[in-house]
């Protein structure tokens, strides 16, 4: 087992493990994990007030320190006293997200369409932001961007009736320019 120095803000008082009550305990693990109180309390499914009583001793005991001690890497043994290793008995960490992979056909509009879409995408964006904000953000406006587009099939000629005038713009648009 690895056995992790935690470090505690200064406001925090380290004491001995077997001196340190449940809501030392949950404290601890909290900030370890680095998330807040109303954090874990939304986590949980408690009120932060339920939350804030157990962290400051005003209650001693909780229907959710299974649920606290998962959420915090611990065991509820560990949190309750009854050991002093917050490793010992704790669950595996979560799995990390599978990914499924879907094959599909795909019909995409022409080349001239995707340009314009990128062109308005790329217009959009603060290119002096950081790559990765970027392309996070283009990552959100993109399916955005191409459901304006879902309509038009590609350069086969063939587009959804409703579309065609929409589609021959779009066709013959210079770049950069509206329709």
């Amino acid at each position: 087992m690895v056995n992790r120095q935690i470090e505690l803000p200064a406001n925090v008082v380290a004491l001995d493990k077997g001196a340190m009550t449940l809501g030392q305990r949950i404290e601890e693990r909290r900030v370890a994990a680095g998330i807040s109180q109303a954090e874990l309390a939304r986590r949980v499914g408690v009120r932060q007030s339920t939350m804030n009583s157990l962290i400051n001793g005003d209650s001693r005991s909780s229907r959710s320190i299974v649920q606290i001690a998962r959420e915090l890497g611990t065991s509820p043994a560990y949190l309750m006293g009854d050991i002093d290793d917050p490793n010992e008995n704790a669950p595996p960490p979560p799995p990390a997200a599978l990914v499924q992979l879907v094959t599909m056909q795909v019909a995409l509009p022409s080349e001239r369409a995707l340009a314009r879409m990128f062109e308005g995408l790329l217009r959009s964006m603060d290119l002096s932001a950081p790559v990765d904000a970027q392309a996070l953000l283009l990552a959100k406006r993109l399916p955005i961007a191409l459901s304006q587009l879902r309509d038009l099939l590609p350069d086969s000629g063939l587009v959804a009736p409703a579309q065609v005038g929409r589609a021959q713009d779009l066709a013959t648009t210079a770049p950069g320019s509206r329709p």
